[in-house]
């Protein structure tokens, strides 16, 4: 079969379908062969005249793309058939535990084959064997609570930051950050629940260092009398946006003040009234790490990928006008109290389930598009606001997250919910609790 063939023979042909099942209370890595038997008294066909394609679900998502059984690909080491003439290496994977992963192989005659007797009729055996070996979950140090790192489903994830090419190395440590449709990542603050974003890199007065992220994701905007909020009236200028004065005086001191809503101006009571949750208490507040510097970079569209806008948000580019790329007690020393909002690359990473490793190479406008919404505990029920600036002529527009899971943009003056992002102190530990909605992770400060 030609090359030209090739495309129609995999998406009509019967693949050979096999799963494989982790039981197993700890992680595997596996090898798939596919070794070559003896033929028997049939006529031995070489086995460098046979291709095989091995995919998961869609022979597009191909995994190895075709490979031909020559020595180049040997694993006659690790056979697992005694009596099979070669073990060739098809594909390497990890199962967490309890996981499973299903496969399809397909094989072909190469195109290449000599039309000799000695080929004519012959014939062709072989069999999928699998080897693996188990090793302990890795794990991730969050505020002295030992998280295992999972590479597919809901759970906690590595996202490497090695190939940044805007930001300079100090960028480039590993984070840690949950992802999946509902990973075990609740958090009791304040007295209330929250959820952890991860232990992502944050920019000191010392360089980029690490802390615990976490955001109230129910928002601040509970019973409907309030409405959303405004991000500002018109400026997207983070510093001295009224949104963040809300969230920086009335909110954070759990006091009774005006607040910009759908119903314009309004009197928002986080201390005694019903109509929206209380403001933060005097344990809470310390936990907030206030020397963090927010970076405030923004882009001019949004049709780039959660690495792009990482990279964009730690930038320096805000309009082009006189404004702020930082947030910081040197910045805004008047109400720098340390909460901020999600950025749109927060929401990115926050994509897990199988398409994980796809949707990070899909752009965030297109999110929805390509199902990356769903796998997603970020995604708002409402359009929410982000802290990114869009960098538009106007400087009046700024980066949502909208119902759907897309990332867009809109006009500051416009109403969205809204919800508080701080970063924990080195000194606030995880003391217990396993992180499920029945049992969140408990705070302590620990001097």
């Amino acid at each position: 079969m030609t090359n030209e063939q090739l495309e129609k023979f995999l998406s009509t042909a019967t693949p050979y379908h096999f799963t494989i099942h982790n039981e197993c209370n700890e992680l595997a890595t596996a090898t798939i062969n596919l070794e070559s038997l003896n033929a028997g008294e049939e006529k031995q066909l070489e086995d460098q005249y046979i291709n095989a394609i091995l995919y998961e679900t869609d022979y597009h998502n191909n995994l190895n793309s075709v490979k031909q059984l020559i020595a180049s690909i040997y694993n006659d080491e690790n056979k697992v058939l005694e009596d099979s003439l070669h073990a060739y290496k098809l594909y390497n994977f990890t199962l967490q535990k309890g996981e499973t992963k299903s496969f399809n192989l397909q094989l072909y005659m190469d195109s290449q084959t000599p039309r000799a007797e000695a080929n004519m009729n012959a014939s062709w055996k072989g069999k999928i064997t699998l080897s693996a070996e188990y090793k302990e979950m890795p794990t991730a140090n969050l505020s002295g609570k030992k998280v295992s790192i999972v590479e597919s489903g809901d759970g906690l994830y590595a996202v490497s930051h090695e190939e940044l090419e805007e930001l300079v190395a100090e960028w480039n440590k590993i984070e840690y950050r949950y992802a999946g449709a509902d990973p075990d990542n609740y958090v009791e603050f304040n007295n209330e629940i929250w959820r952890i974003i991860g232990l992502v890199n944050v920019k000191t007065a010392t360089g980029v260092e690490q802390r615990i992220k976490i955001v109230r994701t129910n928002g601040i905007k509970e019973q409907k009398s309030i409405g959303n909020y405004y991000f500002d009236i018109s400026s997207n200028i983070w510093t001295t946006s009224m949104l963040n004065d809300l969230l920086n005086d009335i909110y954070y001191k759990s006091e009774i003040g005006t607040c910009f809503t759908s119903e314009i101006s309004s009197e928002c009571d986080f201390n005694t009234g019903t109509d929206l949750p209380k403001g933060l208490d005097e344990t809470a507040r310390n936990m907030i790490d206030k020397e963090v510097i927010w970076n405030l970079g923004g882009w001019t569209n949004s049709e780039i990928t959660a690495k792009q806008f990482y990279e964009k948000e730690r930038g320096a580019t805000v309009n082009g006008y006189d404004t702020p790329t930082e947030w910081s007690n040197n910045t805004d020393n008047s109400h720098h109290n340390g909460i901020g909002l999600i950025y749109p690359s927060d929401y990115g990473y926050a994509v897990g389930g199988t398409d994980r490793k796809s949707c990070l190479m899909k752009n965030l406008y297109n999110y929805s598009e390509n199902n990356c919404n769903i796998s997603n505990w970020l995604k708002p029920s409402s359009n929410l606001w982000t802290l990114s600036p869009y960098n538009s002529y106007y400087n009046s527009t700024t980066f949502i997250v909208n119902s759907s899971g897309d990332i867009n943009f809109d006009y500051t003056s416009s109403t969205y919910e809204v919800y508080p992002v701080v970063y924990l102190t080195t000194s606030t530990k995880i003391l217990d609790g396993n992180g499920t909605i029945d049992e969140p992770y408990q705070l302590q400060i620990v001097s």
